[in-house]
């Protein structure tokens, strides 16, 4: 806005001929003597002042033209990572300023000026540039820059940090079928929530860093991600705003912003801070978050996360995720309401199964009464998987095994074709569910061990091996889908990188069991007859095959598609202790050799240790404790069936990455 002076108010033809009016009606005395149509007097208060956005505008565009030659990187720094002193830099329409203009606004900076440019050893590395083939941003679109105002058209063929980090946050993170109310929101709305665009920025910008490495991309994406929870609490202060959907959309955005980035336990808490977080606003909004398709879909995302939270610490889980559920039915239609059916019908055999978790952890129930709990929870979920698959319910749920042979991405040559996306994450929550049933029934059963028999004993045992099996062949052919590997004949996820966080869990558990079957099995060969050695060593060495390819699936989901938390799950199965010695079941020189031999790999240098040397160390350690007839095996199954002693409780997931509890010997607990 530009102050012009004061105007004159006569008529066009007095000004024009620069005389004085006098301002008569109906016509001025000049106009009448000249006999000419007096065209009317202006209103002096509306010409005072100007509008020259547009002149500034296209001003700004011209100066932005012809310094693109010479800026190889433009950059916008967040507020927590500046400096006393200041420049002038440019920055896209949608970051926050205080300058008269939508083109140019003075910040000041650190220590450092950001290049956005991808690290590259060899000689020829060149900036970003839009066309470069190693990224996806040769197309932007209003999406992937929602402004806060109208802007000019981007002349500079090196995108800003907060372009890149919009337009890889919207190419990876969201689909149709997934934060599909997020483009909406960018697309349609006039501007985006500050906390909601910080946010969006801080994941896109950790995400992308850590598949190309952009020079101080963490340090951005951290102080984004500062940015925004400060904000999120200003919001989460004001009784109104905290119930909107924004607030809870970005304690969902800075949560997975941990996973992006977890590599300590610090991560790890700060998810579960913003998962209790999560769970007050749930309650706090109430009923009428149910009214909107988004508020209805923000519940579920939520609720499944809540429960994960619950089940990992062994929490009760809040009432109201199941009470609500007539509620939260009830203002969609009929066909909707049919499609989602059997996702909301695993997530209360989910929340029956946490509460019995709490139940059994705080000593509420008796263990026959959580046996027999577990049994009808097991049933259900065999009747569950059952009636999804049949002809009654929705084609989206069903699949078929399809051969995809010579793949490295495909776990023994098949995989499970989908029809939609929803299922098969929906599909592997089913398994993980059912192998952490059949653990806890285990542990049951050794509790209850003097009311069966030894063939009894020997028989439930062999089911629930039998089960877990089964449950991880099943989650190794359901993980391609969710990564994109299924081949061009199945249905492959359209959003990767949120599929491929929804693979995490499911891939953990799976590699769990294999580590399951080859402890067991290399005991069991050093204890049975020479006779039926090769036949356990084939099966133990198809277990450490099938534990390698989880482990490759864990890899791949950290270095290429760039979800950190996979890294930290993978070193767990590698037995890779350095950040987690308290997890050990034994320290010192009482642990088994196959864990010592596992931590001494992981603190040299150079690659982790593999699944092969811990199967010949578990070899090892089965000889020498079969001399001693100590009789331990594995953290995660306990000793062998074959030996007479007790069993060791299996190690829970609440203590895979996270502090807790001496477990050196503590019974009563399982996964």
């Amino acid at each position: 806005m530009v102050y012009r002076g004061k105007p004159s108010a006569g008529c066009e033809n007095c000004r024009k001929a620069k005389k004085r009016c006098t301002l008569e009606q109906p016509a001025c005395a000049r106009c009448v003597k000249l006999k000419k149509p007096c065209s009317g007097y202006r209103d002096t208060s509306q010409l005072q002042i100007q509008d020259e956005t547009e002149d500034v505008r296209a001003k700004a565009s011209k100066q932005k033209a012809s310094r693109a030659g010479s800026n190889s990187s433009l950059v916008v720094l967040p507020s927590s990572i500046r400096k006393d002193s200041s420049t002038s830099v440019f920055t896209p329409a949608f970051t926050e300023s205080t300058s008269s203009s939508d083109d140019t606004v003075e910040l000041p900076y650190r220590e450092q000026v950001l290049d956005f440019s991808f690290n590259d050893t060899s000689a020829n590395s060149k900036p970003l540039s839009i066309g470069s083939k190693s990224t996806t941003y040769a197309k932007l679109n209003p999406m992937q820059e929602p402004a806060r105002h109208a802007s000019p058209a981007i002349t500079s063929l090196t995108p800003t940090a907060d372009e890149m980090a919009y337009t890889h946050f919207f190419s990876s993170f969201t689909s149709s079928n997934h934060w599909d109310y997020l483009r909406d929101w960018a697309t349609h709305s006039l501007h985006l929530e500050p906390v909601v665009s910080l946010a969006i920025r801080a994941c896109g910008m950790a995400s992308l860093n850590n598949v190309e490495n952009v020079t101080m991309g963490s340090q951005y994406a951290r102080a984004l991600y500062a940015d925004a929870l400060g904000l999120l609490n200003t919001q989460l202060r004001d009784p109104a705003r905290c119930v909107e959907d924004e607030a809870l959309v970005a304690v969902s955005l800075l949560g997975y912003f941990e996973n992006l980035v977890c590599d300590s336990r610090e991560s790890i808490q700060s998810w579960k801070a913003h998962m209790s977080g999560a769970t007050q606003l749930l309650k706090l909004r109430g009923k009428a978050q149910f009214k909107s398709n988004t508020g209805r879909t923000l519940f579920r995302e939520m609720r499944a996360q809540i429960l994960i939270h619950c089940i990992w610490d062994d929490l009760d889980p809040p009432s109201f995720l199941w009470d609500w559920q007539q509620d939260l039915q009830e203002p969609e239609p009929p066909l909707l309401r049919y499609f989602v059916q059997p996702a909301d019908t695993l997530a209360r055999l989910s929340f029956d199964f946490a509460k019995l978790r709490a139940d059994i952890a705080h000593g509420r129930v008796s263990d026959s009464a959580g046996a027999s709990i577990c049994a009808d929870i097991d049933r259900q979920m065999i009747q569950w998987a059952s009636s999804t698959l049949s002809a009654g319910q929705a084609a989206v749920w069903h699949y078929y095994e399809l051969d995809v042979p010579d793949s490295p991405h495909v776990w023994n040559g098949m995989v499970h074709a989908y029809a939609q996306s929803p299922a098969p994450g929906v599909w592997n929550t089913y398994r993980v569910i059912r192998i952490l049933v059949t653990r806890s029934q285990e542990l049951l059963c050794r509790r209850l061990n003097h009311t069966f028999t030894n063939g009894e004993q020997e028989e439930q045992a062999a089911y629930f091996r039998r089960v877990r099996r089964q449950m991880t062949d099943e989650i190794c052919a359901g993980v391609p889908p969710m990564l994109g590997h299924a081949g061009p004949r199945a249905l492959n996820s359209s959003c990767p990188l949120m599929s491929a966080y929804t693979s995490v869990w499911p891939l953990f558990f799976a590699g769990t069991c294999a580590l399951e079957r080859i402890g067991p099995e290399c005991w069991e060969a050093s204890l049975s007859p020479s006779s039926e050695s090769t036949t356990s060593a084939q099966r133990t060495s198809a277990a450490s095959a099938q534990a390698g390819w989880v482990l490759g699936r864990l890899e791949y989901i950290s270095r290429t598609m760039g979800l950190r938390w996979a890294e930290g799950i993978a070193a767990v199965l590698r037995g890779d202790f350095r950040l987690h010695r308290d997890l050990l079941p034994e320290s010192g020189s009482d642990a088994p050799l196959w864990v010592r031999a596992a931590s001494s790999q992981g603190n040299e240098s150079g690659p982790h240790s593999r699944v092969r040397e811990v199967e010949e160390a578990v070899a090892d350690d089965a000889a020498s404790r079969k001399a001693s007839s100590q009789g331990r095996g594995p953290i995660w199954t306990g000793a062998a069936a074959a030996v007479n002693q007790r069993a060791v409780p299996p190690l829970e997931i609440r203590n895979l990455l996270d502090d807790g509890p001496d477990l050196t010997r503590t019974p009563g607990r399982a996964i």
